[in-house]
């Protein structure tokens, strides 16, 4: 108990005390992530992790072991019996956890490595393992398919832990920058009564005795927050899509940053909450791993300056004209057109953002906002990113009787699913817009990442939902 109450660095006295037996010394040492070895250089240590290679050298046994904070090499000698056969039996990746003394070792990378004084398996892992964990980047449909059908496997290379403390950082930042502008968070339901964008492309499910759906978005529950005199929102979450789209860059469940704002005088407003947010996103990921990005991906994050440029429609498509790019729809834009119109524009402006807007209003959604001089034209945009789509967003329609209007001309019903949501705006609501932005496709553009389905967590696709998985066949997957 004498032991128990020394300061944490005093380690070296419990080194003399040789009754105490293994279990004894491990619970008297905290563990000490491998990241902080360097602070205890001739001191006993306590680290747990993860067998990332072996070296079985006859007399004495080389072990790399790993933690989230980095990599040390452990030294096991013949001279321990016991310790030395357990060391024999370890397997890569079994989970150990290790007491030994931080030695100095100019021959290995970090400058130390660790004299290992005792050994316990938490857990042996089995072999041989079902993926290789490290090695070339994955771009080949086949192969990413079975790493994702061990994902929790894959996920422990370094690119994954890295692309998964990005994306960490990127929600801790989009959440403090809405609170420090004067959003409430909001938590808007999943399971909705009406299909929130329309009527197709929907999960149904049985509610009790009625149908639901999975929300393709909080679009209906953010304006509610409008009609509330919340006067600002933002909501964090996942949103559904039930599309048969087998590409690179779509899920059928992905997560959301959505953010709705009142009393705007125009959609402009939107866009330039939305660019200030993004350079605080992207600042604050450069800040804290922006180091190690280079390192692992080979890339230097851009926190861009200045405002984003914008585009109409009509300019994008002449400038792709003039560049030979083929287009085949006046109104949108596939992703070839996407991809150069990136391109172009970092050339001319040397912005790897760019806002589109003045959309024809018949291929948007039914409460975007109609220009008054204009009305087939809508008063929302697209953000591109690196030449992808990453946001899209509106002034909305408040108005409720042109609401009304507007449903009515696409076929919907009043009365029917729409009822509850018109109601919003049935005693006052102030001029608002906002914008929802997909969290991994902006993940896999700043990595340059192949597909959207490596910086998911655990993605569903049509083919995939959770673990009960089904094969992609080799070619399915488009850009």
């Amino acid at each position: 108990r004498f032991l128990v109450s020394l300061p944490p660095y005093n380690y070296d006295i419990i080194s003399t005390y040789r009754l105490f037996n293994q279990t004894i010394l491990m619970e008297l040492l905290e563990r000490t992530h491998i990241g902080e070895l360097a602070q205890h250089i001739g001191q006993i240590i306590r680290i747990r992790g993860r067998v990332d290679t072996i070296r079985d050298q006859g007399k004495i046994i080389f072990i790399m072991v790993r933690d989230r904070s980095g990599i040390v090499q452990t030294v096991a000698w013949f001279g321990d019996e016991d310790l030395f056969k357990t060391a024999k039996t370890l397997t890569a990746e079994s989970v150990i956890d290790i007491t030994g003394e931080v030695k100095e070792a100019k021959q290995v990378a970090c400058g130390y490595e660790i004299g290992i004084k005792t050994l316990n398996i938490d857990s042996l892992a089995q072999t041989p393992l079902p993926i290789a964990i490290e090695g070339e980047h994955v771009d080949n449909v086949t192969a990413l398919d079975k790493r994702l059908d061990y994902r929790w496997v894959d996920l422990r290379s370094r690119r994954n832990q890295l692309m998964m403390d990005v994306a960490t950082t990127m929600g801790a930042s989009f959440r403090q920058y809405c609170v420090d502008n004067g959003c409430v968070e909001i938590n808007a339901p999943r399971v909705i009564s009406a299909a929130s964008e329309s009527g197709a492309n929907v999960f149904e499910v049985k509610y009790f005795d009625r149908k639901a759906y999975l929300a393709q978005s909080p679009q209906f529950h953010k304006q509610m927050g409008m009609a509330s005199d919340l006067e600002r929102v933002f909501n964090m979450g996942p949103v559904f899509r039930a599309e048969k789209s087998f590409t690179t860059r779509h899920l059928t469940e992905y997560t959301s940053f959505d953010v709705e704002m009142a009393y705007i005088d125009s959609y402009k407003d939107v866009c330039h909450f939305e660019q200030e947010m993004l350079k605080k996103m992207l600042a604050d990921v450069k800040a804290k791993y922006g180091d190690k990005v280079k390192e692992v991906f080979g890339i230097d994050i851009k926190v861009p300056e200045g405002d984003f440029p914008y585009l109409t429609v009509a300019e994008a498509k002449e400038k792709l004209a003039k560049a030979g790019v083929e287009s085949k729809d006046t109104g949108d834009f596939s992703p070839e057109e996407e991809r150069a119109m990136g391109e172009i524009m970092e050339k001319e402006t040397g912005s790897e953002f760019v806002f589109v807007v003045d959309y024809p209003y018949a291929r948007r959604a039914f409460y975007h906002m109609r220009d008054s001089e204009n009305p087939k034209i809508a008063m929302g945009f697209d953000l591109f990113w690196k030449g992808l789509e990453i946001t899209t967003g509106a002034q909305r329609e408040h108005r409720i009787d042109v609401l009304k209007k507007n449903a009515v001309e696409r076929g919907m019903e009043l009365d029917g699913q729409l009822k509850d949501y018109l109601e919003y705006f049935e005693y006052g609501c102030p001029p608002h817009g906002g914008f929802g932005m997909g969290t991994e496709r902006v993940v896999m553009k700043m990595l340059d990442f192949g597909s959207i389905l490596e910086t998911t967590y655990l993605p569903n696709t049509p083919n995939r939902l959770g673990k009960l998985l089904s094969k992609i066949t080799t070619g399915q997957a488009k850009a």
